[in-house]
């Protein structure tokens, strides 16, 4: 059974976009989107390589043949892009790069996750785990959360990149490549006429998901809500195709409901270190009813929040001597 039905949209020039979601975890649909102009084919992202992933793929490559009319091969494909380094868009590459030799591209601060996944897979782990002791949470907690963080992420082996992504190059002759960091360090949205893959920068329902800098440089809130203003600056786009959900009409109207959202989300968080609190103690109150991964990943969204704070003098430690004489004590926030 598929992930969702196949759609099809058309770009000034004659481009046309297949969109093709798989599920790449048992509670996240992700999309892939083919891209094709004359003898042109491109796939945008991968999927996660989880087997029904993959099978959802396989499968909407062959309805584009059988249903949509599409007559290609593996072998005709041209390019593979990945619009960021997250499992859920480029864990599909061990199974595409056994059907096909099409170069891959992804940005110069994502290669190196594809290119030396294992090392930085570790060190992300360990950036990680001292972020969790920092934020307040207790050893049992820390142990169940990092063995959540860390699993499926050994599915995926390392891969050459043929093709590295800079901010404003125009890749294939085709897509403007816009780098939109924050979600992730080497996130882009690509451009063709008039319509853009917003990836995960910009997604309909959701408010992408944020971590601290302190984990992985280039990421953070600072970064991300500088990167909104700049693709809400990009004139003419008709329609944004995300790397989840549906397609947005508005992308515009979007981009100033996702600032607004972290504007109120700031704004408790200096209402509530009135007292001193830790991160933990935030995202339990913000995010009350989070149970599993959601848990880690509340953790990480507050500490984007806090860190934003933070550096621009909002905040300070204030157990800072307890701090000084333990180095796995949990930070105490207070506003200034």
């Amino acid at each position: 059974m598929s992930a969702g039905p196949i759609t099809c949209y058309s770009v000034e020039g004659g481009a046309r976009i297949y969109r093709i979601p798989v599920r790449a975890f048992p509670m996240l649909i992700a999309n892939i989107h083919i891209v094709i102009v004359d003898d042109y084919i491109a796939l945008i992202d991968t999927g996660t390589g989880i087997e029904e992933s993959n099978d959802h793929l396989r499968m909407g490559l062959a309805a584009l043949r059988d249903e949509w009319n599409e007559r290609f091969t593996w072998d005709d494909l041209k390019r593979i892009v990945v619009t960021h380094a997250h499992i859920d868009h480029y864990g599909g590459l061990g199974m595409v790069r056994s059907q096909t030799n099409a170069p891959i591209a992804v940005h110069v601060l994502d290669r190196r996750v594809l290119t030396n996944h294992e090392e930085r897979l570790l060190l992300a782990s360990r950036a990680l785990a001292g972020f969790l002791w920092r934020a307040g949470i207790s050893e049992a907690s820390h142990a169940s959360l990092m063995s959540m963080y860390n699993w499926s992420k050994d599915l995926f082996r390392s891969v050459e990149v043929e093709t590295v992504l800079n901010d404003g190059e125009l890749l294939d002759n085709l897509f403007l490549v816009h780098h939109t960091p924050g979600h992730c360090p080497g996130q882009v949205c690509l451009q063709l006429g008039d319509v853009l893959f917003s990836a995960d920068h910009v997604l309909p329902y959701t408010s992408p998901h944020m971590a601290p800098e302190s984990i992985t440089p280039s990421t953070g809130l600072d970064h991300y809500l500088q990167a909104l203003d700049k693709i809400a600056a990009v004139p003419g786009i008709r329609l944004a195709l995300g790397g989840h959900e549906e397609p947005i009409d508005n992308l515009y109207a979007r981009v100033a409901q996702i600032k607004s959202s972290h504007m109120r989300k700031l704004e408790r968080i200096r209402s509530a270190c009135r007292e001193p609190h830790t991160i933990n103690d935030l995202a339990s109150a913000i995010y009350p009813t989070v149970r599993g991964y959601d848990v880690l990943l509340a953790l990480e969204e507050i500490g984007a929040h806090v860190e934003y704070l933070d550096q621009r003098g909002e905040l300070e430690i204030a157990n800072l001597a307890e701090v000084a004489e333990h180095h796995q004590a949990a930070l105490q926030y207070r506003l200034i």
